[in-house]
């Protein structure tokens, strides 16, 4: 299987597990590992840290904004187009210039980080009150995996790919000592990530 959206890669994960490169047979779970321990990340942080859409074929998102100059949105790296509709006939025809907006954090690619806010500074102003009347067009996400998932990444799939060579959650031996791999996110995994997590719709 193909990896989608994971934080690494097929081959720094078997650099990590000590697999030789040439050794193929595990790959599939290796892979499935990635994959899975991407998602767990997704989901603890309540965002995503991969890119969906291109300036060739940008995604749209729809917002309902409950105030008239401010709306938080998801993360997003670059905005093509910002549309809203103003009489819920679900058009979005009054199409915004780059002057009626603002982006925040203005600050946060200068630290790698995406902008998740926006302010009507122009000629418009958000359609508070009429559901799905902002339209956002644009490449969402970010614009490069963090360090902190990237490596989060490597030990929750460790943890994972050998989880299932341990059927009764315990890896290790009596000599050696013996750990606990539990159905949950490691906790240096939940360290590294916490910083980036996103708390009941709140954003950094």
């Amino acid at each position: 299987m193909a990896i989608t959206n994971g934080y690494c890669t097929l081959a720094e994960l078997k650099s990590a597990l000590a697999i030789d490169t040439g050794d193929t047979v595990d790959d599939a779970a290796l892979e499935l590992a990635i994959e899975s321990s991407s998602r767990m990340i997704d989901d603890y942080c309540d965002r995503f840290f991969y890119q969906d859409g291109t300036s060739q074929s940008p995604v749209s998102r729809y917002y309902s904004p409950i105030d008239m100059y401010y709306v938080q949105i998801d993360d997003i790296v670059t905005i093509t187009e910002i549309a809203t509709d103003e009489d819920l006939s679900f058009q979005w025809d009054t199409v915004w210039t780059t002057t009626d907006y603002m982006v925040e954090p203005i600050n946060n690619p200068r630290k790698g980080w995406p902008y998740n806010k926006l302010l009507a500074v122009g000629a418009y102003i958000f359609t508070a009150g009429l559901p799905q009347s902002l339209r956002v067009k644009g490449i969402w996400g970010w614009s490069a995996v963090p360090k902190e998932i990237k490596t989060a990444c490597l030990i929750q799939s460790s943890r994972m790919f050998l989880r299932r060579q341990s059927p009764f959650g315990i890896a290790g031996s009596p000599e050696l000592g013996t750990v606990r791999l539990l159905a949950k996110l490691d906790a240096d995994v939940e360290a590294l990530i916490k910083p980036l997590r996103r708390f009941a719709g709140m954003v950094k």
